[in-house]
């Protein structure tokens, strides 16, 4: 817009004057070699981000290059991608925080593009530290894998409400708003909703954000990538998590504060701001299985009843993250009227949240397992009241003393010969004396694989056919027999 009324002044200009226009003043081009880019150039680390305890390897580095207007700093991922640090500035400070297990000396490189279009790069050697474990917050968001699926939360969101608006007196505490809707006024339930609210975005179109099986992937090394439905990628930007706290000690609202650039999550917009992209989220409500983020209006909660954004979002990826909390977590019997039984495995392996309560043939409660193993003659010790407790380091011990190791694969996904929405989660297979009562129902033998078919911080849903090599190959549909076990977690 500018440009154009600036030729137009140009054109009414020549209308109106006698003369050529002459033209004498020349225009200042940097033309700088890459050897003299970082000429003069300082640079100091810091263990800290307000830069007031340096380090020699400190991961956070102020610098100033003199002889530009701006450079673009990066670093070359193991995938042979950049990793932007700074961009478009001549001094500031850079958080530089390599992935496990990385080389402590580091090459950053720094690029310049003058008005001529001309790119000249430098780099220079770091010593930084590199952490031999993520930060709390970190490994929530990641993964203790290093990356992490998030979605939209439309199965366990209250209402089933994963973007809209809340106001401010009615919210309480983050908990109680992220996981029961406290002070929640309106919200998109679903992807042709999301269609419907192109208003808010910033150029009126629609990218595929509200989708169901829309994703973003939140990586260690602070990126986050969004991809719509179909694996295309959106847009993607960096992260960082600051002032976290677990216990809600800075505010009840939050307990930190996720930094993004402009975009970077699914769907990235303040409600009702004209496509206003927030860069700084209050953490709602953080867990292995959920992350919830707000934004007051403009960035502020002025006053009572203030208008505020929301996000809910889920992850089904992080397994060993909701089985052991990071550290370790004692799982007992689901208290329903069916934590053991059958049904057609269609329904089972597909029923995700669903299956913690539906999709069975026939089922006992805990206290009717006791008949079950007299049946079998197995697991004496695993009926009710029993637990079993799995740890980071991937071992399973049983409150009857018996004990095991556990691993998962999340790409290990049965989808039962098509029938049915949705795959399983993965696959779950154990050694030694594996999970509590691992018996096929009707079958008379225990087994060590199983899919998972639901997880999150309080549930845990295994389920397997008794013909597994059929239903592998999709010929028993969704009437094959299979057996389920329910879970949930100690408090």
């Amino acid at each position: 817009m500018k440009k154009s009324i600036l030729l137009f002044a140009v054109a009414l200009g020549m209308l109106t004057s006698c003369d050529p226009i002459k033209e004498d003043k020349s225009f200042d081009v940097t033309d700088i070699s890459g050897d003299a880019l970082l000429e003069g150039a300082t640079f100091s680390q810091y263990s800290d981000e307000a830069c007031t305890t340096p380090a020699a390897d400190g991961n956070f580095i102020k610098f100033n290059c003199p002889n530009t207007s701006g450079v673009t700093i990066y670093y070359i991922k193991p995938d042979g991608s950049e990793g932007i640090l700074s961009a478009g500035k001549p001094g500031g400070v850079f958080n530089f925080v390599p992935m496990r297990g990385s080389d402590p000396n580091q090459t950053v490189y720094f690029r310049y593009i003058n008005q001529d279009g001309k790119e000249v790069t430098a780099s220079k050697q770091f010593t930084v530290a590199v952490a031999a474990d993520l930060k709390p917050e970190i490994k929530l968001l990641v993964s203790d894998d290093g990356k992490k699926v998030w979605k939209w939360n439309y199965a366990g969101a209250p209402d089933g409400q994963v973007w809209g608006n809340l106001g401010d007196a009615g919210q309480g505490s983050g908990k109680d708003f992220a996981l029961a809707g406290a002070g929640k006024w309106w919200g998109v339930t679903s992807e042709e909703e999301f269609k419907g609210q192109l208003q808010h975005t910033d150029d009126g179109e629609y990218h595929g954000d509200g989708s169901p099986n829309a994703w973003m992937e939140f990586n260690e090394d602070g990126t986050i990538t969004t991809y719509d439905g179909d694996g295309n990628k959106i847009r993607s930007g960096s992260f960082s998590v600051n002032g976290y706290d677990p216990n809600y000690g800075a505010s009840p609202r939050y307990v930190g504060i996720l930094h993004t650039d402009a975009g970077s999550i699914l769907w990235p917009y303040e409600i009702n701001s004209g496509g206003r992209m927030p860069t700084d989220f209050e953490i709602a409500y953080l867990s292995p299985s959920r992350l919830v983020l707000c934004y007051p209006d403009n960035g502020q909660w002025l006053a009572s009843w203030s208008e505020g954004s929301f996000w809910q979002f889920y992850s089904e990826t992080d397994i060993k993250g909701c089985l052991t909390d990071n550290e370790e977590a004692t799982w007992e019997w689901y208290d329903g009227d069916q934590c053991w039984g059958n049904g057609g495995y269609g329904g089972l392996a597909t029923g995700g949240l669903g299956s913690l309560t539906g999709n069975s043939w026939w089922g006992v409660p805990a206290s009717g397992l006791a008949e079950q193993i007299a049946n079998y003659g197995y697991g004496q010790a695993d009926g009710e009241g029993a637990t079993m407790t799995f740890t980071k380091d991937g071992l399973i011990k049983k409150s009857s003393g018996g004990s095991g190791a556990f691993t998962y694969d999340v790409n290990n996904k049965r989808d039962i010969g098509g029938w049915g929405e949705a795959p399983t989660w993965g696959r779950f297979t154990t050694t030694g004396d594996g999970i509590l009562f691992p018996v096929r129902i009707n079958a008379g033998t225990t087994t060590n694989e199983f899919d998972i078919v639901y997880v999150d911080d309080n549930y845990f849903v295994l389920a397997y056919p008794n013909d597994d090599a059929n239903t592998a190959k999709g010929n028993q549909g969704s009437w094959a027999e299979g057996t389920f076990w329910r879970f949930q977690k100690v408090k």
